[in-house]
């Protein structure tokens, strides 16, 4: 996918880079990377959504998940539960937000950012 401007590609960037470094067991949300991102949740969400074939084969894009743990996508839920991740009737991550790391201490390399006032 062509970066629509150096922003996004910046942004899309870190993305991709801190989704590398969820380790197998952990969870994050959009909304934690977003926070130390300084962007809003659903952009997060949405770099992850457009992922084409090859990234999504080679990121754990499926540890990154909504602030409520709730995991609508089967295709997610799939690779979740590979990794033992149970889920209750309504598709809830049992025992979210326990397995949520905190994204500041990924070994990513990511610095946290703040956009100019």
């Amino acid at each position: 996918m062509k970066p629509k401007s150096p922003h996004y590609a910046r942004i899309r960037a870190d993305v991709l880079a801190i989704a590398m470094h969820v380790p197998r067991g952990a969870l994050v949300s959009f909304a934690a990377v977003g926070a130390h991102l300084d962007v809003m949740p659903r952009h997060v969400a949405y770099i992850i959504a457009m992922l084409d074939g090859p990234e999504r084969d080679r990121l754990p894009w499926h540890r990154l998940v909504p602030v409520d743990g709730r995991v609508e996508k089967p295709a997610q839920r799939a690779l979740l539960e590979a990794e033992g991740f149970a889920f209750d009737t309504k598709g809830y991550i049992e025992g979210f937000p326990a397995q949520l790391a905190d994204v500041d201490r990924l070994k990513h390399g990511v610095p946290a950012q703040a956009r100019p006032a």
